[in-house]
């Protein structure tokens, strides 16, 4: 699936670009404009295992196995088709603004009535922040003319919680005013 035609992700580099454009990636700005702040060392230990956590669900999306032991990964494994029979999984899917902004969806189920965005949470689980992320992805799903798909719901999965908590999403206009600093005519 390709929601963002034309973004590209430097994985080594944790860069995102369009057009030769480097753009923001989500997180970072979602944390700052909330006013949360990590020190290095809490980063530095907790990105390590959350890459692996993403790496292990993207590889069971496209091949079937995880290729992991780590329990919030098999949690997650044995639970999400329980959880949602129905429709095509997809991973790591680029979203964009195509101006500003570009990040990747963890989880997109595809349904007969439209998409359903999952974002994986491997420690505590933050709402407020959560609420923010998603919301940016299903504004820029559906801000997209050609993309031509809904969303019908957000997903926080929490591994450390065993817990799908749904979200509801912010407005476009809250979301144009945390990204941008105004409201769009």
């Amino acid at each position: 699936m390709n929601l963002a035609p034309g973004v590209t992700f430097d994985e080594v580099k944790h860069e995102y670009w369009y057009k030769g454009k480097k753009l923001s990636g989500i997180t970072g700005t979602v944390s700052k404009k909330l006013g949360l702040k990590y020190n290095g060392d809490f980063v530095g230990e907790h990105t390590e295992e959350g890459i692996h956590v993403h790496k292990a669900v993207q590889r069971w999306i496209e091949t079937g196995s995880p290729e992991s032991v780590h329990p919030g990964v098999q949690w997650l494994v044995e639970t999400f088709r329980k959880q949602y029979p129905e429709g095509e999984i997809y991973s790591e899917v680029l979203v964009s603004d195509f101006s500003q902004y570009a990040s990747a969806v963890d989880i997109i189920l595809r349904t007969d009535s439209g998409l359903v965005l999952f974002d994986i949470k491997k420690g505590v689980f933050k709402r407020d922040y959560v609420t923010w992320q998603l919301s940016i992805y299903k504004k820029f799903i559906e801000g997209q003319t050609h993309a031509g798909y809904p969303v019908d719901g957000c997903v926080c999965i929490c591994l450390k919680d065993k817990e799908y908590y749904p979200i509801f999403s912010k407005s476009d206009e809250d979301v144009e005013k945390l990204l941008y600093g105004t409201v769009a005519v």
